[in-house]
């Protein structure tokens, strides 16, 4: 199932958030507090997670999330991988290496698509236009590296950062970007997540410039 927003309505999603929902339901608030290392808030009964810069609320047992108090609603995408990272996340130390897509368990089926949704449309549109991504960048709370021409980092969820890298294109050259991912990523999200993650993300820079 691909995760990209244009397919919100499709059986593919209904199925993936009924059966995150059930799972949430059968699991604990205190057993994914302690894994995830996520605020829940007794009283209201929801978790408190920061993603994208943003705060978003999720209700137990039947998670639903509440995104009033974030600029950037909650699409049907973001709400299952949100739930998948309650249901299989952990707040483990950052491995502090950096992994391609390609270097992701099973993550063949869904390379090119990565590459197409993810990497191109950032070389596409901001290769030559450096300014314009460094101010969407900002929008979400990235911190800037000198590992290129332009570079990244966002935290998409707890724990689960994003490094984009930019080379700049001149009249003869396109430019190139690569995204990359914290080499423990492997443990708290499945590949099919991370590829969405990287097309979110993408999407979001692109809103922003």
């Amino acid at each position: 199932m691909s995760l990209s927003d244009n397919q919100t309505d499709s059986a593919g999603y209904k199925q993936a958030i009924e059966k995150a929902t059930e799972r949430l339901a059968r699991t604990e608030p205190e057993d994914i507090v302690h894994k995830t290392g996520v605020e829940f808030r007794n009283k209201e009964n929801e978790f408190v997670l920061t993603a994208f810069n943003q705060r978003y609320y999720i209700k137990y047992p039947t998670g639903e999330i509440d995104d009033s108090e974030a600029e950037l609603p909650v699409t049907t995408g973001l709400k299952i991988i949100i739930l998948h990272f309650l249901l299989t996340g952990n707040d483990w130390p950052l491995g502090n290496e950096l992994i391609s897509f390609r270097e992701l368990p099973d993550g063949t089926p869904y390379k090119d698509a990565f590459q197409r949704e993810a990497v191109k449309p950032i070389i596409d549109s901001f290769c030559h236009k450096p300014q314009k991504l460094k101010k969407a960048a900002q929008k979400l709370g990235a911190e800037f590296t000198d590992r290129s021409d332009l570079g990244f980092t966002i935290n998409t969820l707890p724990t689960i950062p994003l490094t984009y890298l930019i080379w700049l294109g001149d009249k003869e050259l396109n430019g190139g970007a690569n995204i990359l991912f914290d080499s423990s990523i492997m443990t708290k999200l499945h590949t099919e997540d991370i590829a969405f993650l990287g097309e979110y993300t993408t999407k979001l820079l692109l809103r922003f410039s």
